[in-house]
């Protein structure tokens, strides 16, 4: 039998454990009779891999932290003999992998810039040039230059084939016998036969690994106004003139017919200008603010169930965010005092999150609107318009010197229909200020057809029939240009308005306007509008695909070619954004033991061969190491799982105290209910009754 001895450097795992005693990039040792580990090799069944690693496993093994170097050790003795073999130049078997040669001299280049950052390093420091290249030596746990390099050629290696590995897994076997990273990561069964994903019945998830959960991502664009007002003053907050006059500005842009979302992204606050708005992928475990992250799945958990004649919101809401159909959280906390012993207590009050979730989202806006249509929020495209009309409104001190910035116009109509976390969206209604309830602090609205010059003459709009779970309601709702409905919260940052370009509860290729134009009557032209039909999420919508590819189906939309440019990289900084969601730790802590598994059973020649490695005390097929290192690989997945739920469920808990206590302290019987200017002497105000802002009238401010 053939054998070659490796000596793995160890260089990622454990340097100080093992010495590195190499004359090039595969190492040598003397041959061991205390090897733990042997394996066969790529070219035939007679070439063994020794690897010997002394008194390592009897030092370490037995515990997690020496198991994990164990497992660590043996993933980097298999890369560093399988890459050179698998990537070589004359190999054509592998076209995705980089080859070797490449691997070498981009490690030879990382070398070069760590001399010169050393150098450069001297220079700044007024220190000696080999004094600072030892430091990068420490730094990376190596002892020389060589052993530098060798650690770059692995971590080159490691990158490449977990890049090999995700092309070559990514998508579901042709026989559908092995589920693939994109359905396991977006939550879609590869059963064929039957409707699949995060449908509206809810059919369900069937992933490849038992404890991976599913991101369930979505992709988001998206518009931020940024505000001065505190986030924590849910009745007496302030925006500056600037900031009301650009929230207008944003939503005129929205609701012009000649203007996309993407176009008005431009004039975001956020740092997703300059890509028309695009924030990239979101999911329950992206740190976005609560209000934006989770009001949008529980805006969308909420209209899908309303909108369906299976689905449950409360399915919707624990399947799709990780919480627990019975999950509660502690939404009151009583002293009591045991009459017989007279000794205090406490009484906690706990409510189901599910619930929770739909009751704290409803309670919001409609209050201030007579006649309200929906259960959800939905506000006037007129509060904005009037906000920024009202925004140089400045006479403070001549009427309600008590109420402060806050009774100015511009505010009174913040903090009664923005100044609140629930998501909402927008109506093509007007405020009918000649029909004011100044006792129930209610405003009675119309639909506007854009036809006054005086208020707002368009063209077009971006109004479209929104159905929002009330068969009732029959306003329309503001859109983007592809028929999806524009959603706004409010977070600690300011205002946000988002479209979902792709949901999670949407799992059926849908037709929607790309492009829509109405008739002079108010209904749809549909010869001069444009249909588009867009795709479910487990067709083609996150490929790993580039348009250049030549299996790329260019006649659907995906997260790639959101945007049509020249620049070939801009899609594979694409592919890459999915890629790298996939390889992180939030979707699989243990990513590595796939490649580790992969790897272990890569087919030799002249066929495949299912366990290429043999522990050395392995009786009877079964071995302890191995056993320890499964074991290992499965608490590091339960444990990351169990994190992500705890992470999850402190999300959803601090953001439903959040809606909790903002809508006690709004309400009618709540601290705040004698705080707020009412609603309607926004416009009192401008009109110049004074009699209304003078002490014991209706708008003055205690």
């Amino acid at each position: 039998m053939k054998k070659s001895k490796l000596s793995i450097g160890l260089v990622t795992s454990f340097i100080g454990a093992l010495a590195l005693t190499s004359c090039g990039d595969a190492a040598t040792v003397t041959p061991s009779d205390k090897s733990v580990v042997d394996f066969i090799g790529y070219n035939s069944s007679t070439d063994r891999i020794e690897i010997n690693v002394d008194e390592l496993y009897r030092e370490f093994g037995e515990g997690k932290d020496g198991t994990t170097k164990y497992y660590n050790a043996i993933l980097e003795s298999l890369i560093r003999y399988e890459y050179p073999k698998l990537a070589a130049d004359e190999n054509p078997k592998e076209p995705d992998l980089k080859k070797f040669s490449r691997i070498k001299s981009e490690a030879a280049d990382k070398v070069k810039a760590a001399r010169q950052t050393a150098n450069d390093n001297a220079t700044n420091n007024g220190t000696e040039p080999e004094d600072e290249w030892a430091k990068i030596l420490e730094s990376n746990n190596v002892d020389s230059e060589e052993n530098l390099r060798l650690k770059y050629v692995y971590e080159l290696e490691k990158e490449a084939m977990t890049d090999w590995y995700f092309k070559k897994h990514f998508e579901t076997s042709e026989d559908d016998t092995v589920v693939g990273l994109r359905q396991e990561y977006i939550g879609v069964s590869a059963t064929t036969d039957e409707t699949t994903g995060l449908t509206k019945d809810w059919t369900e998830i069937e992933p490849a690994t038992e404890n991976v959960e599913p991101v369930f991502p979505y992709h988001v664009i998206h518009i931020l106004v940024k505000l001065s007002a505190d986030a924590g003053d849910y009745s007496h907050a302030t925006i500056s003139e600037s900031e009301a006059e650009k929230l207008w500005d944003i939503v005129r842009h929205l609701v012009d017919g000649q203007y996309s979302f993407e176009e008005t992204a431009k004039l975001s606050d956020d740092t997703s200008s300059s890509e028309f708005g695009d924030v990239e992928l979101m999911s329950t475990r992206t740190s976005f603010y609560n209000e934006f992250k989770l009001g949008t799945y529980a805006y969308d958990a909420i209209l899908s169930a309303n909108n369906s004649e299976t689905a449950d919101v409360n399915d919707n809401i624990y399947k799709a965010f990780g919480i627990d159909s019975s999950a509660e959280i502690v939404t009151k906390t009583m002293a009591e005092v045991d009459s017989t012993t007279g000794v205090e207590y406490r009484v906690e009050t706990k409510e189901k999150v599910v619930d929770l979730i739909k009751e704290t989202m409803l309670d919001e806006v409609n209050v201030h609107l007579q006649d309200p249509q929906t259960s959800l929020p939905a506000i006037p495209f007129d509060v904005f318009r009037q906000i920024g009309l009202l925004a140089r409104e400045d006479k403070i001190g001549t009427f309600s010197p008590e109420g402060g910035q806050a009774s100015l116009p511009r505010n009174v109509l913040f903090n009664a229909f923005l100044n609140f976390r629930s998501p909402f969206v927008i109506t093509n209604e007007l405020l009918k200020q000649d029909s004011v309830d100044f006792t129930n602090d209610q405003i009675a609205t119309e639909t506007y057809n854009f036809d006054d010059e005086e208020v707002l003459k368009l063209q077009s709009t971006n109004f479209q029939e929104g159905k929002l779970g009330n068969p009732a309601f029959t306003k329309k709702v503001l859109c983007d240009t592809n028929g999806n409905v524009v959603i706004g919260v409010r977070s600690t940052a300011g205002i946000h308005f988002m479209v979902m370009r792709k949901s999670v509860f949407e799992n059926t290729n849908k037709k929607a306007y790309e492009k829509v134009v109405y008739k002079a009557d108010g209904t749809i032209d549909e010869d001069a509008s444009i249909l588009k039909t867009h795709t479910s999420l487990e067709d083609y919508y996150y490929t790993a695909q580039i348009p250049t590819d030549k299996d790329y189906d260019h006649d659907h939309e995906t997260y790639v070619n959101i945007k049509n440019v020249n620049d070939s990289s801009y899609y594979t900084n694409r592919v890459n954004t999915i890629k790298n969601d996939v390889k992180s730790s939030n979707f699989d802590a243990a990513y590595d033991y796939r490649l580790y598994e992969t790897l272990l059973n890569y087919p030799l020649e002249g066929g495949a061969l299912k366990d290429r490695i043999h522990f050395s005390d392995e009786v009877e097929g079964k071995s302890v190491i191995r056993a320890n290192i499964e074991r290992t690989i499965s608490q590091l997945r339960e444990s990351a799982k169990l994190s992500q739920e705890e992470s999850i469920n402190k999300a959803w808990t601090e953001y439903l105290m959040q809606l909790i206590n903002q809508n006690e302290l709004r309400s009618d019987e709540g601290m705040y209910k004698d705080a707020f200017v009412p609603t309607t002497c926004a416009f009192s105000f401008k009109k110049g009754n004074e009699d209304l802002w003078k002490e014991g009238g209706e708008c003055y401010v205690k």
